[in-house]
């Protein structure tokens, strides 16, 4: 495959497609993210005519939008070029648009120009016997796309081009993958057991043609009523966690020099997910690789905020690195405002500072920006027990727990805090001795469940763990 561009010159501006940045004499220059987005995608194929059907699907898969949007997003785009003339960026009457590079600086190969993974949905089959079901699985299909597409970490293909693409019988996956340039592609069947719809799905690794997740979903009575909302949300975050997961997996056969921003991002957050206290100094490293790679990369910034702060067990970290955290959070939003993760971490650093009101606004912000990722609900249940509304708390722990069954401990721990807030000791005591690696934090509010519940010698045993654990 021949090279690619590593960069690109754009009157007074470069566009560096590895570092994924616009500037002007080394300044970055500020652009929304769709509108990045599109330039991205022109300076692909620069000096060709990109149908506008094509940059709206590239760009815009999630949503239905009109030509409104795409005309303001190059609007966006030739006001920060300069361009106010559209020499750079062409307009062809009736086809579309031409980015017309002043000069392209040759690169390294695609591999190495690595943009966040691909992912398609192909319609089910419908194995019940009854046509009927036809139109619902399409309903569905088209839910979980919209939900995925939520997801920052991926690139989601159109509902409609998918399915075109799959029109064809006689097309093998591979043949699919490639023709709608995904990596992955989730395809699956519906059948009936008895009054049960049973909905089996598989994620498969195009390049491998090889199944890497499959699990099955059984709706029956009032689980019918969970189409529209839950088993979607549930369905779209285990596709997010597996595609972040096997990328980063594929990422390990490559040199440190080859990675790229999201590789980078996506090891720091394994990391973090293996290690729930104490310093990370691995996964700090991965995230400021990432901002090296791309300064724009505005999750990059509250992931390096979240490392830190966890590093001193959260609350209990000193004032400047509580407020160290949240100036990267901010510097994260501003960078990324329409990515959950950025807006539900903010909201952690300002609880961690008392900032109670800010706090909740980021966390209903990152919720109302992706109702499918369990984490923004976990963020918001922990506010509002911070806000003393344990029961809202436990109500939106609930849900974050229904879309995420297979959640991570730090879950429990919000929510026995939730039940000890409502006298509900033994409860808390019970879910607290489940989790596996317990820090001084959790040992201390072991020792105040037992205690409240009347069990004095557990209190008094965990309150020595606690000295201990404090100690180490």
């Amino acid at each position: 495959m021949p090279n690619e561009p590593q960069s690109i010159v754009l009157g007074e501006a470069i566009l560096d497609m590895v570092r994924g940045t616009l500037t002007r004499d080394g300044e970055v220059l500020g652009l929304r993210s769709k509108p990045f987005r599109l330039l991205c995608e022109l300076a692909r194929q620069a000096d060709r005519v990109v149908p506008r059907a094509e940059l709206l699907d590239a760009v815009w898969p999630d949503v239905i939008v009109t030509d409104a949007s795409l005309t303001q997003a190059v609007y966006d785009i030739r006001k920060a070029l300069k361009d106010d003339e559209g020499r750079l960026l062409r307009t062809v009457a009736r086809r579309g648009f031409m980015l017309c590079p002043t000069r392209h600086v040759e690169g390294p190969p695609r591999a190495a120009l690595q943009a966040p993974p691909r992912i398609a949905l192909l319609p089910w089959a419908n194995r019940t016997g009854d046509p009927r079901f036809g139109p619902m699985l399409e309903g569905l299909v088209e839910e979980i796309t919209a939900g995925l597409a939520r997801f920052q970490n991926l690139t989601v293909v159109a509902r409609h081009s998918a399915f075109a693409a799959a029109a064809d019988p006689n097309m093998q996956l591979p043949e699919i993958g490639a023709k709608l340039r995904a990596d992955y592609l989730v395809d699956g069947s519906a059948r009936l057991d008895q009054d049960r719809l049973v909905l089996a799905l598989s994620l498969n690794d195009v390049r491998s043609d090889v199944a890497i997740w499959g699990e099955s979903f059984v709706l029956d009575g009032t689980g019918w009523l969970t189409l529209q909302d839950l088993v979607p949300r549930r369905i779209a975050q285990r596709l997010s966690l597996t595609v972040e997961e096997a990328s980063r997996r594929e990422s390990l056969r490559r040199s440190p020099a080859e990675l790229s921003a999201f590789d980078h991002l996506s090891r720091g957050r394994a990391l973090m997910r293996s290690v729930r206290s104490g310093p990370c100094e691995e996964a700090h490293a991965h995230f400021t690789a990432a901002i090296e790679a791309d300064p724009t990369l505005g999750v990059a910034h509250s992931y390096l905020g979240l490392v830190e702060i966890t590093a001193y067990d959260f609350f209990q970290a000193p004032l400047e690195v509580k407020e160290h955290a949240r100036n990267e959070g901010l510097r994260g939003v501003q960078l990324s405002p329409e990515d959950s993760r950025c807006q539900g971490l903010l909201s952690l650093f300002h609880t961690c500072l008392a900032e109670f009101e800010p706090a909740e606004e980021a966390a209903r912000r990152a919720v109302a920006l992706n109702p499918c990722d369990a984490d923004a609900l976990h963020h918001l249940a922990s506010v509002l027990l911070s806000r003393g509304r344990p029961q809202e708390c436990l109500d939106w722990l609930d849900r974050a727990k229904d879309i995420n069954p297979l959640w991570p401990e730090y879950y429990d721990l919000v929510h026995a805090m939730g039940l000890l807030h409502l006298d509900r000791h033994e409860e808390a005591a019970r879910l607290l001795s489940r989790i596996t690696q317990r820090s001084a934090h959790h040992e201390i509010w072991l020792a105040a469940s037992y205690a409240m519940a009347g069990d004095v010698a557990q209190a008094r045993r965990h309150a020595e763990h606690t000295h201990l654990r404090h100690s180490a």
